[in-house]
């Protein structure tokens, strides 16, 4: 089915020149000459069969035929093959091939079908279609233009019919004069002519059919009569990009919920991509909405029919394997041309995408061993394998990199309640010994410009195939810049094409909300087949700076601060990134694929930034040694830019960065100059490559603020302890200690000189503390004079009716007794040696403030005293041990 990815190529054939480039795709020529029957026609019924060995489900199309360029048929219609359909509640669809739909008018390039291929109730010749999606060129007739993945025309008849005529070398055979190809089809000036007011929602989530309130649309205006004849709604096709030919809901699918003359409303289908909207009347009157419609993700949805009656529902990953999802096996066999995909490096390819999903999106797949078999079904087997002739298909086309077989089942019991079953998958890798075409993958874990930049990323492609595995369709959203060797911006991860080159092997934002959507338990009936749980989510790791801060700092950042960053896990997010060409500081492009933030404030003096790089590390390890040949084209490591902005800017519109690097190891960057003072920056790292890095940035310089790791106090009997312990930026020389009584008047009580040491600890005992509430706080002054202030220490010292403190200790000439008291009274100060004897011994009277006694110790021999304060009745009051150094 069309419901996967065309993981087409586009091809850089020039390095570093924009006018020498092209895309690599399934060209015309290579279509003309390699299909035997070239033929113009229109879909006119579809009938769905299993194949004999009842493990493929095909599609059967007839074709009536208009025109016919190459070969010959005698009958008016020739029927072509494509796989996936439904038949009696199952389902297949396969990414990146080509599905068809009733009333669809083109030019098929075709081929003999295998003769296993073939419904076995028919008996006529049956085709396939060259190059698949590539080979159905897509007419729309309103405007008499055509289209294909990697292919659009202007004028069907003047410019189209012309290429191909000059590629044929004949003229065509006209089947039915009376078709016109490019008819346009007027809008004639009538009463109703329809108008398209609005719609809503504006943003939607395609095929999400369990979501009414993201996936049903209402268009709202004028005009759009009655639902009959071609009445449809119009949205630009994701399979084949934007602009292309639209893909059509008629009036009477089951989408249609609702047909007034002035409102539609309408399930969006899988098929939907970002893109214009339209509303098509009963007499092929288009209205186009004023406005493009925003498709967020899209959810695989099935069409199948039980009784007579069609349903659209999305797909459910359910728990098949018992222990909450599925399991998956490596195919070793190398019969049919096959490959050992367990004995290549494609092995620890697909599991770098698998442990991607697993990780940011919970995605539940157990690896389960290898297995010789080679034959896709819906078998409960999940088989990862290269492409061969032991499938039971096709050969994968030309241009089609790898699909994804997806197999659904509804229990047929209450087709209106049961919800569809994701029953299993298997994935087939293009192998150039089998698949049509010719294809070079680079399998990594290095990216393909450190080895060749024609090469295709393997990687890339099996997380996106895997993504259609999760139940992801396609969006509209293109690869961007000019087609040069590292400028370029990959496509979101569930576009339909790849590029050369390039590689995104992390999800976007579009792609991790669906697979989170999909993932995640909704509760639904499904009857009593299949599976009897939905799939349990992993837990998944999170980058938490992923997105742009949704609030900025107040005050400075403090110095020394030091900030980790998960790359292995992070995202990016169109919706609010910076553009491609606005993360260098030269304007050129850059790939934006797994990116974080961090928003921080610079100090009131300014001065210098310095970044300091630690911790770095690469998954897998292999990465941070992939060489760069291309010059100026790094292949790993981190790109770093510093914005001047106050709040979050609009996605696509940052201002140019003030600062850029590039790194790829621990380290100090390059000092950062020119930041303003008292400004608020946003930091932006993004891997290279998209080179997943774990690491810490630790910031520095006079540009941002001292750093008060700790600062704290204890109250002690006779004095006040504190203690701190700082990070001080470069240009402040000096740390004050400074006390306050009320906690706003504030003395210096102690300084301390800093002499370039970075870390700076310290401690002082107040032996001088204030009855009550002794307010305490650091100062760091800076060279010019600014200052910066710590966190302030409250001790109390309400309980204490007296206390006493001696210093010196040691004494020489003076003993000094510092008394604290709430209590005036006369006091007794004596001094006692070490047998005993009392030495000296003085009265005072202590008012209730605090007040201080010398002792005359000159004369006395040096040793251990002993100081002790009596009260008027002989109360000893408090003992102190004091030294005596003898010094004169």
């Amino acid at each position: 089915m069309k419901n996967g990815i065309s993981l087409v190529i586009l091809s850089i054939l020039s390095f570093i020149q924009i006018n020498a480039q092209s895309l690599y795709r399934v060209s015309l020529d290579e279509k003309t000459a390699q299909s035997s029957l070239i033929v113009e026609g229109k879909v006119i019924d579809q009938s769905c069969y299993w194949n004999s060995a009842h493990t493929l489900i095909y599609t059967t199309n007839k074709i009536e035929i208009f025109k016919i360029f190459k070969g010959a048929v005698q009958s008016a219609t020739v029927d072509i093959i494509t796989e996936g359909g439904s038949v009696d509640g199952q389902a297949m669809q396969v990414s990146d091939l080509l599905s068809l739909s009733v009333n669809q008018v083109g030019m098929f390039f075709l081929n003999p079908a295998r003769n296993d291929l073939q419904e076995r109730s028919s008996a006529e010749k049956t085709w396939e279609v060259y190059s698949s999606a590539q080979g159905f060129i897509k007419y729309d007739l309103h405007n008499g233009t055509a289209s294909a993945p990697f292919a659009r025309y202007k004028n069907i008849s003047r410019e189209f019919y012309g290429e191909l005529k000059a590629r044929t070398g004949q003229n065509f055979e006209n089947r039915k004069p009376s078709f016109s190809a490019d008819s346009r089809q007027h809008q004639e000036a009538k009463i109703a002519a329809p108008v398209i007011t609005s719609f809503s929602p504006t943003t939607v989530h395609a095929g999400a059919t369990l979501d009414p309130v993201n996936n049903v649309l209402t268009i709202n205006g004028s005009g759009f009569g009655t639902p009959s004849g071609t009445a449809a709604v119009l949205f630009d096709d994701a399979d084949d990009g934007s602009g292309g030919t639209p893909y059509q809901v008629p009036y009477n699918s089951p989408l249609i919920i609702s047909w007034t003359d002035t409102q539609i409303q309408l399930q969006v289908p899988t098929n939907a991509g970002t893109g214009a909207l339209q509303v098509q009347d009963a007499s092929g009157t288009l209205a186009t909405a004023p406005t493009n419609l925003e498709v967020l993700y899209s959810i695989l949805s099935v069409t199948y029919s039980i009784s007579g009656t069609v349903y659209v529902r999305e797909s459910n990953l359910m728990d098949f394997n018992g222990t909450g999802g599925y399991d998956v096996v490596y195919s070793t066999s190398t019969a049919g041309s096959g490959v050992d995909i367990n004995a290549s490096t494609a092995k620890q390819t697909f599991q770098r995408a698998l442990t991607t999903w697993q990780e940011v999106a919970g995605f539940h797949v157990t690896e389960a061993g290898t297995t010789t078999n080679q034959a896709i079904s819906n078998d409960g087997i999940n088989t990862i394998m290269f492409d061969n002739t032991n499938t039971g298909s096709s050969p994968l086309p030309a241009g089609v990199l790898a699909v994804c077989y997806s197999f659904y089942g509804v229990c047929p019991s209450n087709p209106s309640v049961n919800q569809v079953q994701k029953t299993g998958f298997d994935i087939v890798i293009r192998n150039n010994a089998v698949s049509s075409g010719s294809t070079s993958f680079n399998t990594g874990p290095c990216p393909p410009n450190s080895v060749d930049f024609n090469l295709v990323d393997l990687e890339s492609v099996i997380l996106h195939e895997l993504g259609h595995a999760i139940s992801l369709g396609h969006v509209n959203d293109d690869l961007q810049g000019a087609l040069i060797v590292g400028q370029v911006n990959p496509a979101k991860l569930m576009n339909w094409a790849t590029t050369n080159s390039v590689r995104r092997i992390s999800p976007d934002y579009s792609a991790l909300a669906g697979a989170l959507y999909a993932i995640q338990q909704q509760g639904n009936t499904y009857g009593t087949c299949g599976a009897s749980a939905e799939m349990t989510p992993l837990s998944t790791i999170s980058e938490a700076k992923d997105e742009c801060p949704a609030s900025f700092p107040l005050t400075p950042t403090p110095y020394n601060t030091s900030v980790n960053f998960d790359l292995v896990h992070a995202t990016s997010n169109k919706y609010t990134d910076p553009a491609y060409n606005q993360v260098r500081c030269d304007g050129k492009g850059t790939a934006i694929t797994n990116n974080a933030y961090y928003a921080f404030r610079t100090n009131p003096a300014g001065g210098i930034l310095s970044l300091t790089v630690s911790g770095y590390s690469t998954t897998p390890a292999a990465i941070a040694s992939c060489t760069q040949i291309y010059s100026g084209v790094p292949v790993s490591g981190v790109r770093l830019a510093i914005y001047q902005a106050s709040s979050c800017p609009s996605a696509g519109s940052y201002p140019a960065p003030v600062a850029c690097t590039t790194f790829n190891g621990n380290g100090t960057l390059p000092d950062i100059t020119g930041l303003s003072a008292n400004t608020n920056y946003l930091l932006y790292v993004d891997g290279i490559e998209n080179t997943k890095a774990s690491f810490s940035i630790r910031f520095g310089g006079s540009i941002l603020p001292v750093k008060f790791q700790r600062f704290s106090g204890k109250v002690f009997t006779d004095y006040n302890q504190l203690d701190w312990q700082v990070e001080t930026a470069a240009g402040f020389t000096e740390i004050v200690l400074e006390k306050s009584s009320d906690g706003v008047n504030y003395a210096a009580l102690y300084s301390s000189f800093l002499h370039g040491d970075p870390s700076s600890s310290g401690g002082y005992n107040d032996y001088h503390p204030l009855s009550g509430k002794n307010f305490y706080r650091l100062a760091a002054i800076h060279q010019d004079g600014h200052r910066e202030y710590s966190n302030v220490v409250l001790l109390e010292r309400n309980n204490q009716e007296f206390s006493a403190a001696v210093y010196p200790n040691p004494a020489g000439t003076f003993i000094k007794v510092q008394i604290r008291t709430t209590k005036s009274g006369t006091y007794i100060f004596e001094l006692y040696n070490n047998f005993g004897q009392l030495i000296k011994s003085q009265h005072r009277t202590v008012a209730g403030t605090s007040q201080e006694v010398q002792i005359p110790v000159a004369n006395i021999a040096a040793g251990s005293y002993l100081v002790r304060i009596v009260d008027s009745q002989r109360q000893t009051i408090k003992n102190i041990p004091v030294i005596i150094s003898g010094q004169q």
